[in-house]
């Protein structure tokens, strides 16, 4: 990249738990809307969530109240999207500002 600068590396979290009924179709949006951008995604199960991605959330004043929830943790600092609902491919972009 010119000047030697680098693109910070953010990822997103999907939070999805059993038998929710939208939680494919956030999955499938959030695959399509970082698809040729330098963004990730990680799925993670409510119910059997990492303690230390647990701690993170309550650091960042972050509480799932329901699924699927969609997270962008940006160098470390978390923020929460969406929570209960889909957004569309372009909210998603327009939020990462890939497009």
């Amino acid at each position: 990249m010119p000047g030697g600068q680098t693109t910070p590396h953010a990822i997103l979290y999907i939070i999805t738990q059993e038998n929710c009924v939208n939680c494919p179709a956030a999955k499938a949006i959030v695959t399509e809307a970082i698809t040729e951008t330098p963004f990730s995604y990680e799925e993670i199960d409510l119910l059997n969530m990492d303690p230390d991605f647990e701690f993170k959330l309550l650091e960042n004043q972050i509480f799932i109240a329901s699924t699927p929830s969609i997270i962008l943790d940006k160098e470390g600092a978390l923020q929460l999207l969406y929570s209960g609902s889909i957004p569309s491919v372009e909210d998603i972009r327009r939020v990462l500002g890939s497009r």
